[in-house]
């Protein structure tokens, strides 16, 4: 097998949105397969090239899969490579890039065991409603929104999350509810296409309900973008990052999706070609 396009258990076949990889990736000669992660089954030297794709409960699991990531690495290629997936698999990266002049939305990291006064933060940074967030997590998963007038029961369920993991606080962005959260997909390293993305959290209003396709005309935002692949400082098959606008205006990074994330191909008509040629320049 030249390469296995990685997935997990309850998702065989792939996303529908990422699915048009396979046939992109056959155009080329690319014998390209859908394999579940962690089949004990897998023989990883008899492939040329393993592509982390919808890999949705490596969260859930995020030692087995970095120790996985580590061994896989070691037989053949992977993508992105097992030290981006262990970095990137917490966010605290947020933090890292943060240090190397990204813009990026001001939070407050609350280890795991310790715990915070919800209200006396949000009121000392001037913030309206806040959200909680674990720094290990996927799809919104545990993560809730708090007004400031609810600060008691923030203190409260964040003490419950933190005897979990480490846990985030930041400012609710309310332009989620109009404009949500636009995504820009890179393949290694170069700008393909721009998705606009409702908000993920299931407690903010939408103001749209599916992720559309659209053409960048804000400069700033993209070099934006551009810089937090610039600050990661190593290559990536792959990359989303995820961009928001704050309370002021300001379009700040929300996360750098590295690890398993949609890279909405079936959304742009040249896609999917350009990440196959991307694959199969590393063969």
């Amino acid at each position: 097998m030249d390469v296995a396009v990685l997935t997990y258990d309850a998702l065989p076949q792939l996303d529908a949105y990422d699915a048009s990889l396979l046939p992109a990736l056959a155009a080329l000669g690319v014998d390209a397969r859908p394999v579940v992660w962690d089949d004990p089954a897998v023989d990883w030297k008899a492939v040329r090239l393993a592509l982390v794709r919808n890999t949705w409960d490596s969260h859930l699991r995020r030692d087995a899969f970095v120790a996985w990531a580590d061994k896989v690495g070691r037989l053949t290629q992977l993508h992105n490579p097992a030290p981006v997936l262990r970095w990137n698999t917490h966010k605290h990266y947020l933090h890292e890039l943060e240090q190397k002049g990204v813009r990026v939305t001001p939070t407050t990291w609350v280890s795991r065991g310790d715990t915070l006064d919800v209200g006396e933060l949000a009121g000392k940074q001037g913030w309206d409603a806040v959200v909680l967030k674990p720094a290990v997590s996927a799809g919104a998963l545990k993560t809730h929104v708090f007004p400031r007038a609810e600060a008691h029961a923030a203190t409260a369920r964040l003490a419950e999350l933190t005897r979990e993991g480490d846990i985030m606080v930041q400012p609710y962005l309310t332009a989620f509810e109009t404009e949500g959260e636009r995504s820009y997909v890179f393949f290694d390293g170069v700008f393909s296409h721009a998705v606009r993305r409702p908000p993920t959290l299931l407690d903010a209003p939408r103001g749209f309900s599916e992720p559309v396709a659209f053409t960048p005309d804000d400069a700033a935002e993209l070099r934006l973008a551009e810089s937090v692949l610039e600050a990661v400082g190593r290559p990536l098959l792959y990359a989303r990052v995820d961009v928001a606008t704050d309370n002021a205006g300001r379009s700040r990074l929300q996360e750098l999706e590295a690890t398993e994330p949609r890279l909405f191909l079936s959304l742009d008509a040249g896609a999917a070609d350009r990440l196959a040629r991307a694959i199969a320049a590393k063969l």
